[in-house]
């Protein structure tokens, strides 16, 4: 499915929200700004939702949001914060929530159309919000099945509560993202260095 048009900065970040992990499902738990240090909510309300989903590249949903909604998407969002979690910590994960996780993915995602150019895809008309998140669920779900389900990291930027899926071949990345996070603690461990020498 094609994705839309978005302004790319140097710490990804599109509209306020952080795209740095590698992974749909683990850039939708960032919706949650300084995890388990201030814990923002970034998904606010429904027009938060919508916007994340159209930074994302995701198929429109319908609006307004049918009653209830936004509260199952931040359900699906905590489940999947707690299985990635157990995941990097080396937990056993909850049956709970990956029951929340597998009804999430159960829902037909939006179906793509075929432009009329004949090569181009279009998105599809809005969907339903569960149907457009049912794409989230289905990622995190390749995401813990697939070959880097033993990759999935923490980043140690310091206040940088993101996870990121280490695509790096000796499988060592630190951070989220070296522009970020990297070149932060970079300066912090240069400033350290000339203050002790």
């Amino acid at each position: 499915m094609s994705r839309s048009p978005v302004v790319e900065t140097k710490d990804q970040r599109r509209l306020g929200f952080p795209f740095r992990s590698g992974s749909l499902a683990l850039d939708f738990i960032a919706t949650v700004a300084k995890r388990d240090m201030a814990d923002r909510e970034m998904l606010a309300d429904d027009e938060a939702l919508h916007t994340w989903l159209y930074v994302a590249g995701l198929p429109p949903a319908c609006e307004p949001l049918a009653v209830d909604r936004l509260s199952e998407a931040r359900v699906l969002r905590e489940a999947l914060n707690t299985l990635t979690r157990a995941r990097v910590d080396g937990g056993r994960p909850s049956a709970s929530d990956i029951d929340i996780l597998n009804r999430a993915a159960s829902y037909g995602p939006p179906s793509p159309v075929l432009a009329y150019d004949g090569v181009t895809i279009s998105l599809p008309e809005p969907a339903d919000v569960r149907s457009v998140l049912s794409l989230v669920a289905r990622d995190a779900v390749e995401l813990f099945s697939g070959p880097h389900h033993d990759r999935i990291r923490r980043c140690l930027g310091h206040e940088c509560s993101l996870y990121f899926v280490d695509r790096s071949r000796q499988g060592n990345r630190r951070w989220c993202s070296m522009a970020s996070c990297g070149e932060k603690a970079s300066s912090k461990a240069y400033r350290e260095r000339a203050r002790q020498g």
